[in-house]
């Protein structure tokens, strides 16, 4: 379990959730229905961490909004290129 919890930890891993998102649904109501859960997700996850260290904060936090930029730049290319 803390392996996972230490993965779920990575910035880059929640961006790259969005982005499979992005690119694999584009946008439509299933997209932003898993959008919504993989945030309320990234809340547990947060909150499941506890307090982070110091200096560390923004790694912590950056997951979430990666995981919007990851979605939003993934469906934003799959539009341009279909």
């Amino acid at each position: 379990m803390n392996e996972l919890i230490n993965i779920l930890k990575l910035p880059y891993v929640w961006g790259g959730i969005g982005a499979a998102l992005g690119a694999g649904l584009g946008v439509n109501n299933l997209s932003v229905w898993l959008l919504a859960v993989l945030l309320g997700l990234f809340f547990v996850t947060m909150r499941i961490t506890g307090s982070p260290e110091e200096g560390k904060e923004g790694r912590l936090f950056a997951g979430g909004s990666l995981l919007m930029l990851g979605w939003i730049l993934a469906f934003s290319i799959r539009g341009i290129v279909i």
